[in-house]
């Protein structure tokens, strides 16, 4: 009795049926029978099995007529003919890695049901595993309660046939085996359920590729030809020494860029939460702070209706000092006003001294002049001398009128607070004037004293 156990479902799919059978008989293992379940098959179909039965004698073939659905019922009837102590499935449009079969059997070693990692070929060549995990409640409760998991991109709701093995003894301890599936439930997913759920069932899971899936859902539209050439391309991959790094290179970036994605957007809406929760207190403190600038703006007003208040206050006394302090001005422009008049006047009447002084003097100067010609021819060098003097003393007393006439206009020109020192340079000029003048007098006396008494001594010398 052979080992293994190989189940092949099939009904039209004659030209990727011989690439599906040479991954399995590439196995390595020749203890293993291989059992294609014909489902209503096509002549065509039934000629490509003919000439596979004639290459591999171990090949069986259960040529039924087509079953409900996808044909269930039949898969059941193989099953009851089956003779190896495990059960691999294969479609008849997908393909084995190597060593599948050891893997598998190696498993059901210490256990009665095993599943592996969903891996798909896609029609643009990339490789993309979708993880699932039969030993983790997390990923088995949703499954058998027919819920998605929810997990992102990177897992799946389930594993497709090529991805799984049983003991053939567990299979025939079910309380059905394969059997029509109700409307909307899916075939396979329905036949694992059936394992899994009994109490007695050991399951397993294996976490890498197996198998490689190339749906024919998406690959509806490509011709029988399209499809062969796709799986001869990959079964030479497959079958070269480094198949496994073709695989892992798309495999991995592929599923750490769907968890990145997820992991992202997971980031993404933790930062968006926080956003809102910021939002939120951002909305608060507006409001609390609208709040506060309103009642600031209240108080503001009131301390500005205030300030008013008290601006108009010191604006009255302000208008008041102002009032005060022209009239004060007043009061000095008049008093400055007065005292320009009377030091005007002054001024006039120093120089109307001063002019009828110097007349006196000059004609009195004239007069001894006179005298003196007419006592003495002789006296001519003393009335010289004199005269110089005299025309020193005009000149000195001209050169001091002047500067009293400058200091009385910087007088007349000065401010308020001048007037007081006017005033006393006014007084103490006109005293130095006064005792000028006199001693002016004093000299002029003087000098006609000696004039006079020295006519005498001049009429005893006679002319000379």
């Amino acid at each position: 009795m052979p080992r293994i156990s190989v189940l092949i479902p099939t009904h039209e799919h004659a030209a990727t049926l011989p690439y599906a059978v040479r991954s399995v008989q590439r196995q390595g293992v020749d203890d293993l029978e291989i059992l294609i379940c014909g489902d209503g098959v096509s002549d065509e179909l039934r000629a490509v099995i003919a000439e596979l039965r004639r290459a591999d004698p171990r090949i069986r073939f259960f040529d039924l007529p087509k079953a409900p659905r996808i044909g269930e019922l039949n898969r059941d009837h193989v099953m009851r003919h089956a003779t190896g102590r495990i059960v691999c499935i294969q479609n008849d449009d997908d393909l084995w890695l190597p060593g599948h079969v050891a893997m598998l059997e190696r498993a059901l070693e210490d256990a009665d049901f095993v599943g592996a990692m969903q891996v798909n070929v896609g029609t643009d060549g990339k490789v993309r595993g979708y993880f699932f995990d039969l030993e983790r409640p997390e990923f088995v409760q949703p499954w058998l309660a027919w819920k998605p998991n929810n997990f992102g991109t990177w897992a799946s709701n389930g594993f497709g046939p090529i991805f799984v093995a049983y003991r053939l003894d567990a299979y025939r301890r079910l309380p059905q085996g394969w059997a029509t599936t109700p409307d909307g439930l899916p075939t396979d997913q329905t036949m694992w359920h059936n394992f899994v759920r009994q109490p007695w069932c050991r399951a397993k899971f294996l976490r890498w590729p197996i198998a490689l899936h190339f749906s024919a859902v998406d690959r509806r539209a490509w011709t029988p030809a399209q499809r062969a050439r796709e799986l001869r391309h990959w079964t030479e991959i497959i079958e070269s020494p480094d198949y496994a790094v073709h695989i892992w290179r798309d495999l991995l970036p592929d599923l750490g860029d769907r968890l990145l994605r997820q992991s992202l957007q997971q980031v993404g809406g933790a930062i968006a939460a926080q956003v809102a929760e910021l939002r939120t207190a951002f909305d608060a403190e507006r409001a609390a702070m609208g709040e506060h600038i309103r009642e600031l703006e209240r108080r503001l007003g009131a301390e500005k209706a205030a300030a008013g208040v008290r601006i108009q206050e010191l604006q009255g006394e302000v208008a008041a000092v102002t009032a005060g302090a022209s009239a004060q001005v007043s009061d000095l422009r008049t008093e400055l006003k007065a005292e320009r008049v009377a030091m005007a006047g002054r001024t006039r009447e120093l120089e109307r001294v001063l002019a009828a002084e110097r007349a006196a003097v000059g004609a009195r100067i004239l007069e001894l002049q006179n005298e003196v010609a007419a006592v003495t021819a002789g006296a001519s060098a003393q009335v010289s001398e004199l005269r110089t003097m005299l025309e020193a003393e005009r000149a000195a007393t001209g050169e001091r009128i002047r500067e009293l006439q400058d200091q009385v206009d910087a007088v007349t020109a000065g401010a308020a607070a001048q007037i007081a020192e006017l005033r006393a340079a006014s007084e103490a000029e006109r005293a130095a004037a006064g005792e000028r003048i006199r001693e002016l007098e004093r000299v002029l006396n003087a000098e006609k004293v000696g004039i006079i008494e020295g006519m005498p001594e001049l009429g005893r010398r006679g002319p000379g």
